[in-house]
């Protein structure tokens, strides 16, 4: 297993530890079935991945803090900071299957 396919691993497993940290299920089950394909060396996990990115309603989209209070939105406390690191990961964690892709496994 390369390094890219190790540093993805790691990052999938922040993603989906972040989503749920947030209550997420969907796409941190997403995360963790594309980390469970490269972690046995199926690597069309960073296929996978990559299809939850881009159209409406994709992972691109997802903001994280939100919540309902009396039936409006409101912010968890600490949304940017969280917002940002996940949007560190999601943008990393891309990268690196694209580089995977590129390499031709």
């Amino acid at each position: 297993m390369d390094s890219s396919t190790k540093e993805l691993i790691t990052t999938l497993e922040e993603l989906a530890m972040l989503l749920e940290s947030d209550g997420d299920r969907h796409w941190s089950a997403w995360m963790r079935r594309a980390k469970s394909r490269l972690e046995n060396l199926d690597y069309s996990g960073a296929e996978y991945l990559l299809s939850a990115y881009g159209g409406m309603g994709s992972f691109n989209d997802l903001i994280l803090g939100q919540t309902q209070i009396d039936g409006q939105l409101a912010w968890k406390a600490g949304h940017i900071e969280l917002n940002g690191r996940f949007d560190e990961l999601r943008y990393k964690a891309s990268g690196l299957a694209r580089r995977i892709q590129k390499s031709g496994r």
